[in-house]
């Protein structure tokens, strides 16, 4: 009977023993609910705009949501004590602790130096230092630190392994190659953007003022290239222009003159060298028949330069120094052809604009005016340029842009090579008269023009070629973009 009721005892213990744990269990765990709770806010920049897709997490845990279109979030099972850290790319995390809190109003201020590390790639973001070779950024100061008739020119020198080469001719732009060419038979210009906007042709970037340009992001390989496809394959241009900036209404006027001269680096052979230069191509050639360079006679003389093209014209300049019975080159008529094609360039620019408005709508206009006379004669440029671009805000959930870009220009080829028979015709009058030996003369003895300078059949003279033949053209382009952005957040 004592062991029935020993044990009856201890069952009774064992009951007792698992209530009071299961009290114990149940007062911490109402403890611990009553320490979590609901935080809900909202996240806005320094201007009272919402930020969205701000993350916010409990820190030190994985607990954690984003922000709405609104910029508002909710976040469940936040510890009473606990703190909620803030984040967003470009701005500076905030950690804000809870207690006695459930509703936050969170305002994250810009990180500039963490903004300025930080870029878009394709369809996603990369620290700068990842791609530093891969792009290149040039801005508005940049651009026009230098007098400079086009963009080419103003990028000229700015970006590591971009190589542009300028054209002499006014109106015409070099070529530009992202690091070196790409394809042995394909193009390897690359692919110029404005304003978001894809051209068509390489020449159009000749339309834009180069003072209108805000500034010029060089991309340089595929992963910077990506969101362009195969058309970014030589990389990619992208050129973005001024826009309006609200606050106090401005007008600037901005214009330059600039001189310059054609300087040759590669002189031809004068007359003098160029008669001893053809007495040993000869005396090479045929040593029994023409005398040595170093003992030469006016008999050979006569052998050598004799050519009815040019009326014998050519023979008589060599001849002038035998007149006093022995070869004295110095009075052989030294002809640098040149001299006749060339020309002080004088070239000037004239910019225009004015920008202003408010938060809710600002406009950039702007007129400009080009005029480039070339360093080769009949060579010359005009272009007028006018921009005009609006941006509306009128709420916070609707934007819009628009922007247009148009340019007339004139310019005069030069001398035409249209009717050249091959590929070998100089593409210019400077190119042309360089092949015109020194000893030839432009004039006969009645001050008629030599139409076969130096007695060639395939050398034409150039004197005033510039107006005889010209190649004139007219041009007028237009750029234009629209967009607007609807801001719209479905529960």
């Amino acid at each position: 009977m004592k062991d029935s009721k020993y044990l009856s005892l201890l069952g009774r213990l064992d009951k007792l023993q698992r209530l009071f744990f299961i009290a114990l269990f149940s007062v911490l765990a109402i403890g611990a609910y009553a320490q979590s709770k609901t935080v809900s806010g909202t996240v806005l920049d320094k201007t009272g705009e919402s930020v969205i897709g701000a993350s916010v997490v409990v820190k030190g845990t994985t607990n954690g949501t984003i922000t709405d279109f609104d910029g508002k979030f909710t976040l469940q099972n936040v510890p009473g004590n606990g703190t909620i850290q803030v984040s967003f790319v470009g701005y500076k995390t905030v950690d804000i602790p809870v207690k006695g809190q459930s509703t936050l109003k969170v305002t994250l201020e810009e990180d500039t130096e963490t903004l300025d590390e930080v870029v878009v790639v394709g369809y996603g973001v990369q620290k700068k230092s990842d791609v530093t070779g891969a792009m290149t950024s040039v801005g508005a100061e940049q651009l026009t630190a230098r007098p400079v008739n086009n963009t080419f020119e103003a990028l000229q020198g700015k970006a590591a392994g971009v190589d542009i080469t300028t054209n002499e001719r006014p109106g015409s732009v070099g070529e530009i190659r992202i690091r070196d060419n790409r394809s042995l038979s394909a193009s390897n210009t690359p692919l110029y953007v404005v304003d978001g906007v894809p051209l068509m042709s390489e020449s159009a970037i000749e339309t834009l003022n180069p003072r209108d340009i805000e500034s010029i992001d060089v991309l340089k390989d595929a992963s910077a290239t990506a969101i362009y496809g195969s058309r970014g394959a030589n990389g990619v241009i992208l050129v973005t222009t001024k826009q309006g900036k609200s606050g106090k209404f401005s007008l600037d006027y901005a214009g330059t003159l600039t001189v310059s001269n054609l300087v040759d680096k590669s002189p031809s052979m004068n007359a003098a060298d160029f008669v001893q230069f053809r007495r040993w191509a000869a005396y090479n050639s045929n040593p029994d028949v023409y005398a040595h360079p170093n003992s030469p006679t006016k008999e050979n003389d006569i052998l050598l330069f004799d050519s009815p093209l040019d009326g014998q014209t050519s023979r008589d300049n060599v001849l002038k120094g035998w007149a006093s019975g022995s070869w004295d080159p110095s009075k052989v008529s030294n002809t640098d052809w040149t001299d006749f094609v060339t020309q002080t360039s004088l070239s000037h620019e004239h910019t225009l604009s004015a920008s202003g408005g408010t938060e809710k709508m600002n406009a950039y206009g702007s007129f400009g005016y080009l005029s480039n006379k070339g360093t080769q004669k009949g060579q010359w440029y005009d272009r007028y340029t006018a921009k005009l671009s609006v941006n509306v805000t009128p709420t916070k959930w609707f934007s819009m842009t628009g922007s247009v870009n148009v340019s007339w220009s004139e310019q005069d080829y030069g001398m035409s090579t249209l009717g050249g028979r091959s590929g070998s015709v100089p593409d210019a009058i400077y190119g042309a008269a360089k092949s015109i030996y020194n000893m030839a003369v432009p004039y006969d003895s009645e001050g008629n023009i030599i139409i076969n300078p130096g007695g060639e059949s395939a050398i034409y003279t150039i004197m005033d070629e510039w107006n005889r033949s010209t190649q004139q053209s007219q041009t007028m382009r237009a750029l234009g973009n629209f967009s607007a952005t609807l801001d719209c957040y479905v529960m």
